[in-house]
């Protein structure tokens, strides 16, 4: 049996949750109030993700993440490895 951190468990959520909004860029507090995790938590795997090339953060007034790269491209195993201490 496979067995992930909880952290790993919140970033596939995360993931899930910016894969269904590709073009868009989404801001922290929204991400956590959709996926009903906390906004610490959430910016904590946003950092992770990000340093892993695997989200894209824009500055800004209407700053957020993205995706680098399209959804299909990335893997649930880059983002355990990503999580992953």
């Amino acid at each position: 049996m496979l067995r992930i951190s909880k952290l790993a468990d919140y970033g596939t959520v995360v993931m899930v949750y910016l894969a269904h909004r590709e073009n868009e860029v989404c801001n922290a507090r929204d991400i956590a109030h959709k996926t009903h995790l906390t906004l610490p938590t959430v910016s904590k795997l946003l950092k992770r993700l990000t340093s892993q090339d695997l989200l894209h953060s824009v500055r800004g007034a209407n700053g957020g993440y993205q995706l680098k790269r399209p959804a299909q491209n990335i893997s649930v195993a880059e983002i355990i490895y990503a999580l992953e201490e």
